[in-house]
């Protein structure tokens, strides 16, 4: 088999994730009145990358056979998907009557560095990639925390999200946890999940996954590794300065108008 050929026999046939994906964007059309904007086209990305997580060849290759794919879908159902939903969510809940107080933000900080740390143990890793039940209750964890980490910095009512000035060490302490896992996948003997080790190889595709791409076990398990390490930090990284420049943005605002109104 060529990497053609898997690039396009590799899809999943199960219909669940496609109908679900579908009727995610009709739901959402139906109820905005199916209003063109850059939040409806957020959530639409959401939708499309949900699909491609869970029923592309990232899917297919995540359910056993490389620990690299497993750790790339891992990363879009926490880190892409949720904050792309949260972003799609319409303006008008921005100024909500019934918005709270911020809340505290210690258990979704917990609930999106133990997305990352709690389906690795190796118990829970092996489990999720060679059992169908147990990989849709990760699917379900890995978005719900996800949606918990950064509702907090996104969520769609203003007075319930932290300060920019808050949100920075919240981000940043998150991408060092996210780090030190990355760095101990990298760097750990090939045992993280082991089920890869060894699959059961239904599509027979090993042979090209082994020796026409060169990832033998333990270079799958490093590929893993640097993914979880160097793409976390960039989206991490990135949020952070977003917030910082819509912060500045804001302060600088009063003082502009200050200058405007003295002339």
């Amino acid at each position: 088999m060529t990497t053609t050929e898997l690039l396009r026999t590799a899809w999943a046939t199960e219909p669940a994730v496609p109908l679900m994906s579908v009727a995610l964007v009709l739901g959402y059309a139906t109820h905005f009145r199916g209003r063109i904007s850059r939040r409806a086209l957020s959530f639409v990305a959401a939708a499309l990358l949900f699909f491609l997580a869970l029923s592309s060849p990232i899917g297919v290759l995540a359910r056993g056979y490389l620990f690299s794919a497993h750790m790339l879908q891992h990363l879009l159902l926490t880190l892409v998907i949720p904050p792309l939903v949260l972003l799609g969510l319409p303006p008008d809940l921005d100024e909500h009557p019934a918005a709270s107080a911020p809340r505290p933000t210690l258990l979704p900080w917990v609930a999106g560095v133990g997305a990352m740390w709690i389906w690795h143990a190796k118990p829970l890793c092996n489990a999720a990639a060679t059992h169908g039940s147990i990989q849709v209750v990760q699917t379900a964890s890995l978005i719900a925390m996800g949606l918990a980490f950064w509702r907090p910095v996104l969520g769609p009512r203003r007075a319930e999200r932290m300060t920019p000035l808050k949100a920075v060490p919240y981000l940043f302490s998150a991408c060092v946890a996210c780090t030190i896992l990355g760095v101990i996948v990298t760097l750990s003997p090939v045992e993280v999940c082991t089920a890869y080790m060894h699959p059961v190889d239904e599509l027979g595709v090993l042979p090209l996954l082994r020796q026409g791409w060169g990832l033998d076990c333990k270079a799958d398990q490093e590929l893993g590794g640097l993914l979880m390490w160097v793409p976390t930090c960039f989206v991490y990284a990135g949020a952070i300065l977003a917030t910082l420049g819509k912060y500045f943005g804001e302060e600088a605002r009063p003082a502009a108008a200050d200058a405007r109104g003295a002339r």
